[in-house]
């Protein structure tokens, strides 16, 4: 007997598969372990009653073998793609756990054990408080040891740049000589010679210390002038600096000294009775205190060093007083005078310029300072000295002081290198006389007369 097959309709059929399918789906998803422990894969097509959600929280965790049917069943739900990103966060950061933890690893491995700063930094501090204590305690000595120094050398010179004080050295003048000679008129006849020296050992009663003074005399009573000068100025300037208790700023005092002596010489000199109204010296003097000097000036005498360090040098001790001069001819004009050489018949400047009288051709004088001249000091001629000094080197050789005789004609470089000579031979007296009598050589070839010549040398040591 045949049995009755009931017919389906394809629509019902296909209903039917399509409710099955749906339950095994619901019924898959409630055993997934993802989806029970997940908040976010809670289902989010929830019924009415809102059953699922609730089912889903008191779910125990899936089985193991629940989760290896869980790729089949992440591939057929609706939420296989934020399944997989899941699964693939998971297992990333599984593994940057696991490299982060190798790294730091091998980090600490390979970094090298570095000393504490702190200790280091302790050190240093105690070696910079030890270098202090030593550089305290020798700046303690040295100013002690500048102190006994000052002390027991009054006239000590400070350093300079051009000329540093060499404290560990004496120098001083070992010894000195001096020669004058007169000069000679047109006629060939010998003159009143107006030049003169003074040379003083011992000076202010010290063994080293020396006096050096050249004056050259001018005029009528020219001589009458410079002898009173060799007597009064030297006494005048060691009661002055045997008058200094401190020595405290010294230089000023010492220049201070010289400008005052020079002043009241002058003073002296206007009031002793020689007649100064167109009669005068220039000067020159250097006081060697041991290694250091002094020289004060007026007018056109001068003073050099010789200097020998691997060739000859000169090192000038003082200036010419030329009326020509910037600042002596303006301060001339500035006091009613003027400044003009003697003149030819056609009018050209013949001689050295000189000093004359605004309205009057007196009284001619061919420096700008002086001692006496009472005419030319109304026009600005003055008595007061320029002042240099000079601290002595080892290079330092000899000392030269002369009036204008020597220094016509003969050069600075000249007289240094024929001094030399003798200086080679340590005679100060055959170096005198071999300059005065190059000098008058010289005299009679450039001119008609011969002018006084004096010079003073003093060999140091």
């Amino acid at each position: 007997m045949k049995a009755k097959v009931s017919q389906i309709s394809p629509d019902k059929l296909y209903a039917s598969l399509l409710k099955r399918k749906s339950e095994q789906e619901q019924q898959a998803r409630l055993k997934s372990p993802i989806v029970t422990t997940n908040k976010y894969l809670v289902p989010s097509n929830r019924n009415g009653s809102g059953n699922s959600k609730i089912e889903a929280k008191k779910t125990r965790p899936a089985s193991g073998k629940d989760l290896k049917d869980i790729s089949s069943v992440l591939l057929k739900k609706t939420h296989a793609r934020q399944n997989s990103k899941l699964i693939e966060t998971k297992e990333n950061t599984q593994n940057l756990s696991a490299n982060a933890l190798s790294l730091l690893l091998k980090i600490k491995q390979d970094k090298p054990e570095t000393k504490q700063p702190v200790i280091q930094q302790n050190k240093d501090i105690f070696n910079q408080q030890a270098i202090s204590k030593k550089y305290q305690k020798l700046m303690e000595m040295t100013k002690q040891q500048q102190q006994s120094i000052v002390k027991s050398k009054l006239f000590k010179g400070p350093r300079s740049i051009s000329n540093p004080d060499i404290s560990n050295l004496q120098l001083y003048i070992k010894k000195a000589n001096g020669l004058s000679s007169p000069g000679m008129l047109y006629n060939g006849q010998s003159k009143t010679n107006q030049d003169i020296f003074k040379l003083i050992n011992k000076f202010i009663n010290k063994e080293n210390d020396w006096y050096i003074q050249v004056s050259d005399g001018h005029g009528t009573n020219g001589h009458q002038v410079a002898q009173f000068l060799q007597q009064v100025l030297p006494s005048f300037i060691e009661q002055g600096i045997m008058s200094i208790s401190s020595c405290y700023d010294r230089d000023k005092q010492i220049n201070t000294i010289l400008k005052n002596c020079f002043i009241q010489t002058n003073e002296e000199l206007l009031d002793s009775g020689i007649d100064v109204t167109y009669s005068g010296a220039t000067t020159v003097t250097v006081i060697s205190f041991e290694n250091v000097l002094y020289c004060a000036n007026i007018g056109d005498s001068r003073a050099i060093i010789g200097r020998f360090d691997n060739k000859l040098s000169v090192i000038e001790l003082s200036k010419d007083h030329k009326p020509d001069c910037f600042l002596e001819q303006a301060r001339i004009i500035q006091r009613g005078g003027r400044v003009q050489a003697y003149s030819d018949e056609d009018g050209n400047p013949v001689g050295p310029a000189r000093v004359w009288k605004q309205d009057e051709d007196v009284p001619g004088l061919a420096m700008s300072r002086s001692f006496g001249d009472y005419v030319a000091s109304q026009v600005g001629v003055i008595c007061e000295p320029e002042i240099i000094k000079h601290a002595l080197l080892p290079c330092d050789k000899f000392i030269i002081v002369a009036s204008d005789g020597i220094w016509e004609f003969l050069s600075n470089e000249w007289v240094v290198e024929t001094v030399y000579e003798y200086y080679k031979k340590d005679d100060t007296q055959g170096a005198c006389q071999r300059l005065v009598q190059a000098a008058k050589e010289a005299w009679q070839r450039e001119d008609e007369v011969i002018d006084d010549i004096t010079v003073v040398i003093a060999f140091i040591k």
